[in-house]
């Protein structure tokens, strides 16, 4: 095992160190150049006549969802820090990989994405994804959020049930929209045909159906694990509105009956889709707010997530929590002795 990582990692080592010193001005073209081959790229069309949004895409991104307090009100980086800033990134991912290689693999946040920042990643300009309000920052929550998050799972709170794991834990959904950097698998595969748009992500494998055909939304009762999603072309840009979120698996906690999400993907060049989304729920937060993330093709398949194979997490949860009733229950009895 040890032989096998080792060689994969001299392997790789060779491609990254060549990558890390010299393909950062191959992968970002001129300015010129850039500007010539937006002239010249037309986008391609479903044969229903629909912008071609389909193939596989990732959302990996070094950069910060807020915008750090050093760029003050400054929206874009110039080329250098651009330049910096990704390679700073790749940089990170390779020693983190390959200064720890063990028996046992360490996980990373982009450790899993090499493969893909290989094929090309989309270098992102922005000092943030959130673009709105001006700032580059989420708008703070509202009280009746921050009392929600209070009343939350208490530190040190034991799991008396699978119901306590979360959704993850227990593999039933990763949640989403909003598509965004994750811990790794950042992949997503679209499909489209007359009248529906079929997202998969690569983390849980899990794919949402979103119809075209301006069919309402389903009845308030119905609540989905992503939401009830709706979908309609404006111009090039594919706008995708999703409610009807549960309770559990809403994004940052947010008021499942309240929220909604308003996602636009439009292809800019034959190499990216530009994914803005915007979060909409007066009741967790003061604002709307929204995020643009550059997503960058890359090469398929997408490999399924089983996460239920192998995955001891739960058992191993709950037999630790029960571990420790047993250890409370104990020093009680002989504290009453």
């Amino acid at each position: 095992m040890r032989d096998r990582l080792l060689s994969c990692s001299g392997a790789l080592a060779v491609v990254m160190a060549i990558a890390l010193w010299a393909p950062v001005a191959a992968q970002a073209p001129p300015a010129a150049a850039a500007k010539t081959a937006a002239k010249t790229w037309t986008a391609s069309r479903t044969p229903d006549g629909q912008p071609d949004l389909q193939g596989y895409w990732t959302s990996l991104s070094f950069t910060p969802m807020e915008r750090p307090a050093k760029y003050g009100t400054r929206e874009f980086l110039t080329d250098a820090e651009a330049q910096e800033l990704y390679k700073a990134g790749v940089q990170h991912s390779y020693e983190f990989t390959f200064q720890n290689s063990a028996e046992t693999p360490v996980y990373d946040a982009t450790v899993y994405a090499l493969d893909a920042w290989q094929n090309g990643v989309t270098m992102n300009k922005r000092t943030s994804l959130v673009v709105d309000p001006p700032d580059g920052r989420i708008p703070p929550l509202t009280t009746e959020a921050q009392a929600r998050a209070r009343r939350g799972r208490a530190p040190g709170a034991g799991f008396d049930g699978p119901e306590d794991l979360g959704m993850g834990v227990r593999c039933l959904s990763f949640g989403g929209p909003p598509i965004l950097p994750g811990a790794y698998n950042n992949n997503t595969q679209i499909v489209q045909g007359p009248g529906y748009v079929m997202l998969e992500y690569e983390w849980n494998s899990e794919a949402r159906i979103i119809p075209l055909d301006g069919r309402p939304h389903l009845p308030s009762s119905i609540r989905q694990w992503h939401g009830d999603s709706r979908g309609h072309w404006e111009g090039n840009t594919l706008v995708v509105e999703t409610t009807n979120f549960r309770p559990d698996a809403t994004y940052q906690n947010a008021n499942a009956k309240m929220l909604r999400i308003t996602e636009h993907f439009t292809r800019t060049d034959a190499q990216t889709i530009e994914y803005k989304f915007t979060i909409d729920d007066p009741t967790t937060w003061t604002k709307p707010w929204s995020a643009i993330v550059p997503m960058s093709n890359i090469k398929g398949p997408m490999f399924e997530y089983a996460c239920h194979e192998g995955n001891n997490g739960a058992v191993n949860i709950l037999e630790g929590a029960r571990a420790q009733d047993r250890t409370a229950a104990e020093a009680q009895k002989k504290g009453s002795k």
